[in-house]
């Protein structure tokens, strides 16, 4: 059995896993973003629950050196900058310890067990706080030549205002947070006060500023799909996050992004199949391949 953590910046999921990825025990934690060590402890507290785990496996946000389990920038918890997750708990735990970027964990189970089995070439994106991304090409996940690759949010899809990009993003533009932070700056109310969820609820029942809001937020998402099509031409780009949930929004960006040029398969996009558990399961795939323990099938794809 595997203990596995997917480590979030609104929570912090957790599993005991099987070799082929059942779930035995499942629960969460709230994230406490300011304090990483709190969250080391609440981890290691997990897994002192359990015995007879055979590893420890962990999807992380920012730039993870899947090799080393050096995190050299944490993303939302900035505790994690310059830390070794991986020497720190195989330290306390005395337990074989891996730690990958979040988002190629979506994409390693996706390949694994999801829709991407048979594919070769596809993209991830994942919408929540800000925009992640991950590539498969040519049957291998690529991390580039610093583990930055895939972070498709730095990516410029709006007009530069003046020397700051910080509201020409695909993050700002295009993720739940930016979402929330322009439709609170329309209303005059603080970000804390309004989710994602509310903003579509409010267009749902006719808010004009929410439906103008959603309705950028889905041009903006679209043209930086576009962008990665054309940089990448890949099989598949699988859109993961709790949005891609509304049912709408797949046939929201396929229209938008057919319509910028229907060279485009609308096909092409699509949601990914694992929802909350993506970064679970990817992460036990990743670990099982780096100790190359043994599978019930040897012939699975290696990342």
């Amino acid at each position: 059995m595997y203990a596995a953590f997917d480590i979030g910046g609104t929570e912090v999921k957790y599993a005991m896993l099987s070799v082929d990825g059942d779930f035995f025990h499942r629960g969460s934690f709230l994230t406490e973003r300011d304090n990483g060590q709190l969250i080391l402890n609440q981890m290691l507290d997990v897994i002192s629950h359990y015995k007879d785990l055979k590893g420890i496996a962990i999807s992380a946000p920012g730039f993870v050196n899947a090799y080393t389990g050096f995190i050299e920038k944490g993303g939302a918890i900035t505790d994690f900058d310059g830390f070794n997750m991986k020497d720190y708990l195989e330290d306390k735990t005395g337990l074989p310890v891996t730690v990958e970027n979040d988002v190629n964990c979506v994409a390693l189970a996706e390949k694994w067990q999801g829709k991407a089995k048979k594919l070769e070439h596809f993209l991830c994106l994942t919408i929540g706080t800000g925009i992640g991304g991950a590539m498969v090409l040519d049957n291998k996940l690529y991390r580039g030549a610093s583990f930055a690759a895939g972070e498709f949010g730095y990516m410029i899809t709006h007009g530069l205002q003046g020397s700051s990009i910080d509201k020409s993003t695909l993050s700002s533009t295009a993720s739940v947070y930016g979402l929330r932070k322009r439709y609170a700056e329309i209303k005059g109310i603080s970000m804390k006060d309004i989710t994602g969820v509310e903003i579509f609820e409010a267009a749902d029942q006719g808010d004009e500023d929410a439906i103008n809001e959603i309705e950028s937020f889905y041009d903006h998402l679209s043209t930086g799909l576009y962008n990665l099509y054309f940089m990448f031409n890949p099989e598949k780009i699988l859109i993961g996050g709790g949005i891609s949930a509304r049912t709408e929004l797949l046939e929201e960006v396929r229209q938008r992004v057919c319509k910028l040029n229907d060279y485009i398969d609308e096909n092409i996009i699509d949601i990914c199949h694992f929802k909350n558990e993506a970064g679970l399961i990817g992460a036990l795939y990743h670990h099982l391949e780096q100790y190359k323990t043994e599978k019930k099938d040897e012939t699975v794809w290696k990342g």
